[in-house]
């Protein structure tokens, strides 16, 4: 089996593209929308609808493969490449990239990947989207080939444990606080709400969630459910205690108090603006917070974008998780290889991505997960809880009944 076509057409993500430094700011809202002129390079608005370049290849014998050109909500953005244009992307597709995958040989997705790392258009590597669809597309066909879930291929090409079981997901509560940490209750899932914080008045506000939290718990599930409260504050924290880790420590000991007796992890609550400084920070935050006693884990994100970011991340022991965000690793492997190295390294893997990511792209993060077997696999796409999980659960589903049936 081989490629013959790929065909690409200009689709949609499943969220927005957000400037969040325009928001951090202090732009006023308007409804869902904020006014006020953008700040990130790239942005024609401070929310707007995000594109994606969809993939399709037929197969020499016939069958089709989908491969999506996912973004992350806030492209361009703490070391991020700049917002993708999805005409370029398409002809790229329908070119250079269709030419070189009609010489393929399906049989090594790992040997592919890396051929696919050095391909370069005019001199110049593809945008990180166009490389996360494209990795897809090869993912799906060497699994194709050989039979195989995606899954399958992954834990035997990277000497991985094959494990029937479904990963633990992470509910994204997104801007619907209340109603959507409802549906992450009922759905018992293990982690959340890592609500969007994008605002500093929501900061004022993030104790009282916590505990709200904790009492709607006792409210709705038996005394067997014991979830992880994870919150995503974007760096904005900074914005309030510049860099005295004492006011930051007291902050974050208040949201772990009000969260008692559930375990806090805390995504980037401060950002420095640059990877060598966010490192240093992170290092000196976690161990302020130890000095404390506190047990709040840190997860990294911004500013860690690639896999040497990821590697460098884990080999400075700055932090107790690291978002291994998809997209912006460029290939499904590079987060293969960068989950490989946090559980090396002793650092857990919540492997993310986006609310701004598809279908498509998320059912192949089913497969990633059930191979590299993270702490956390993020619902998606979307913020409204009920579709992502229902995506990511149903694939990882589908999968695991194909491990058991060979």
């Amino acid at each position: 089996m081989q490629f013959s076509t790929l065909q690409a057409a200009e689709g949609i993500g499943g969220y927005y593209w957000r400037d969040q430094e325009a928001i951090a700011q202090g732009a006023p809202r308007n409804g869902f929308l904020y006014d006020g002129a953008p700040l990130t390079a790239g942005f024609k608005s401070i929310i707007q609808v995000s594109s994606t370049v969809v993939m399709t290849a037929t197969m020499s014998d016939g069958r089709t493969l989908d491969g999506d050109c996912a973004t992350v909500n806030h492209a361009s953005r703490s070391g991020r490449q700049q917002l993708p244009d999805a005409a370029t992307l398409i002809a790229q597709a329908e070119g250079p990239v269709q030419d070189w995958l009609r010489q393929l040989k399906l049989s090594q997705f790992r040997e592919l990947a890396a051929e696919l790392d050095r391909l370069r258009i005019g001199g110049k590597m593809p945008h990180m989207a166009l490389r996360y669809g494209v990795s897809q597309l090869l993912l799906k066909a060497v699994a194709a080939a050989r039979g195989l879930t995606m899954a399958e291929v992954i834990t035997q090409e990277y000497g991985l444990p094959l494990i029937a079981e479904p990963c633990p997901l992470l509910g994204s509560c997104g801007g619907s606080w209340h109603e959507n940490v409802d549906k992450a209750i009922l759905r018992r899932l293990p982690y959340f709400p890592q609500t969007a914080m994008v605002r500093m008045d929501q900061l004022d506000g993030l104790r009282e969630y916590a505990a709200w939290i904790v009492r709607r718990i006792g409210e709705l599930a038996t005394p067997d459910f014991k979830p992880t409260l994870h919150y995503d504050l974007h760096g904005l924290l900074s914005h309030r205690t510049g860099p005295d880790l004492d006011r930051a420590v007291a902050y974050l000991r208040g949201i772990e108090e009000a969260s008692a007796p559930y375990p806090v992890l805390f995504e980037d609550p401060l950002d420095a603006g640059e990877r060598e400084s966010q490192v240093r920070l992170m290092r000196d935050l976690r161990n302020a917070l130890r000095r404390a006693g506190s047990n709040i884990k840190l997860i990294a994100d911004e500013w860690c974008n690639t896999l040497e970011d990821v590697r460098h991340f884990v080999d400075s022991e700055c932090c107790d998780l690291i978002q291994v965000k998809m997209p912006d690793l460029g290939g499904v492997h590079n987060t293969i290889e960068a989950a490989i190295a946090c559980n090396r390294g002793g650092v857990g893997v919540y492997l993310g991505g986006s609310c701004n990511e598809t279908d498509v792209s998320a059912r192949v993060s089913a497969h990633v997960a059930l191979a590299v077997r993270p702490t956390e696999l993020l619902a998606k796409p979307g913020l409204g809880v009920d579709e992502g999980v229902m995506i990511v659960t149903n694939e990882m589903a589908r999968a695991i009944r194909s491990f058991k049936s060979a």
